[in-house]
């Protein structure tokens, strides 16, 4: 006990420089005390929690949770039929790709929410920018790295816990085998009901938007196959199988452990993303409606408001309604595209691929409003990226997240650093910030 009491005192020298040293001893000597009780209280429950209490006591229930609130509004949603899309869909960065933070990505709907890439951190930037995972129901991955699933293990634990009852990830073929070794150590997933969606694939579709995966394989160096989809190919799905590492694992059962795990792990594989937002429903115009009769303003108008909205006509005292007579046309759904080049060995790969190149000047697609960038510096400043970058039309947006943005990831932390650096600057420096030189182009 003495031992104990002169380490707290010297520690408590340091910090306060001797002020108020008695004060602060009691505080610990307290804290001792309340640790002991802890103890023995800890001990006490451990002691009626055995095996043969509770095999006394019965098997314990299980909590039922109630079912959340946005899954009885997506069920009477779909008994609707409602196929427009939301009204307010935005993105927001959750790692910019930073060397603290990884990028990743958060889309917000009043439907859904969804997340790209969830590295180590995510989950503790979202809790502190206030980004709910309660209606996180897909996680798209675009490669198998840990800068990408760093954080999934604690987000899947996190989305239990919530009460969320399915989640579904997509990305590449390893993936699968991931959430297996995930189940290991985390004990059974039963509240939750995971599922890997494949990169082969055609699309995904739900009550916000359409996403295509387009898988992008790699030419390694050292590597004669060629890992690259074929020119010829419209669509993920319709792509010509290429050639996986994962292959080749059960052709390697006679080689050393070392082999085969760099077999089993395919590095010459990413997923973009290509997503289409469903068409948003025109608005209602009051004024040419009260003009024809409507009932504005009454309860009888919103059954009639939500025909007409989603294209239908309407008969109000013997008179027919349609909906361009009171609605303004509906605004078709933007795309916008999350693409990945990690290194140089995936430019020839990402410029050359048809389903990104529909979406370019001259392509069959509607041009995208943004196209999001996970791109080390290196590659962007190649000239053959540069030109793929500029092949999309000039209303297109750019959005990069490397390792350049000097952006600060844990406002708190730095914060609560900052203050504690005003009581003394020496023992709580200044946290460092990555600071990077803006080059000018004059061209």
């Amino acid at each position: 006990m003495n031992t104990v009491n002169l380490k707290l005192r010297a520690f408590t020298l340091v910090l306060i420089k001797g002020k108020a040293l008695s004060a602060a001893v009691t505080r610990c000597e307290f804290t001792l005390h309340r640790t002991f009780f802890q103890l023995f209280r800890t001990m006490a429950t451990n002691y009626s929690n055995t095996p043969e209490t509770r095999q006394l006591m019965g098997p314990k229930k299980a909590k039922h949770k109630e079912p959340l609130r946005r899954v009885k509004t997506k069920e009477s949603r779909g008994k609707r039929g409602d196929a427009h899309g939301p009204a307010t869909v935005y993105l927001q960065v959750v790692g910019a790709g930073s060397r603290d933070n990884a990028a990743s990505l958060y889309v917000f709907s009043d439907y859904n929410r969804y997340l790209f890439n969830c590295g180590e951190g995510t989950q503790r930037l979202m809790q502190e920018h206030k980004l709910k995972a309660a209606r996180l129901d897909n996680i798209f991955l675009t490669r198998m790295s840990w800068e990408n699933v760093g954080g999934l293990s604690g987000m899947i634990l996190t989305l239990k816990d919530t009460g969320v009852p399915e989640c579904v990830l997509s990305g590449p073929p390893q993936l699968e085998n991931y959430v297996k070794a995930i189940k290991s150590f985390s004990g059974p997933l039963e509240d939750i009901k995971l599922s890997v969606r494949p990169y082969t694939e055609e699309m995904f579709t739900d009550e916000t938007m359409t996403v295509y995966q387009v898988p992008i394989f790699a030419q390694l160096k050292g590597d004669d196959r060629s890992l690259s989809p074929k020119s010829g190919g419209s669509s993920p799905s319709r792509s010509p199988p290429s050639p996986r590492r994962d292959d080749s694992y059960s052709n390697s059962r006679g080689n050393s452990p070392g082999e085969r795990r760099k077999a089993t792990r395919d590095t010459s594989l990413v997923v973009s993303y290509v997503c289409k937002l469903h068409p948003k429903k025109g608005n209602f115009l009051v004024a040419q409606a009260r003009e024809l009769g409507l009932p504005v303003g009454t309860s009888v108008i919103g059954p009639l408001i939500a025909s007409l909205k989603c294209g239908k006509s309407v008969m109000y005292e013997g008179k027919e309604i349609r909906p361009e007579q009171v609605c303004t046309p509906a605004d078709p759904g933007p795309t916008f595209i999350i693409a990945e080049c990690p290194s140089e060995d995936f430019i020839e790969a990402v410029c050359s691929n048809q389903q990104l190149k529909r979406y370019q000047t001259g392509g069959t697609e509607d041009s995208v409003v943004m196209v999001v960038h996970m791109t080390p510096e290196c590659v962007l400043k190649t000239d053959q990226y540069r030109k793929w970058m500029e092949r999309f039309p000039s209303t297109t947006e750019h959005l990069i997240l490397n390792e350049h943005n000097c952006t600060v990831h844990n406002v708190r932390s730095h914060k609560i650093q900052a203050q504690l650096n005003m009581i003394h600057p020496e023992i709580f420096p200044e946290l460092k910030t990555f600071k990077t030189k803006v080059t000018q182009n004059n061209t």
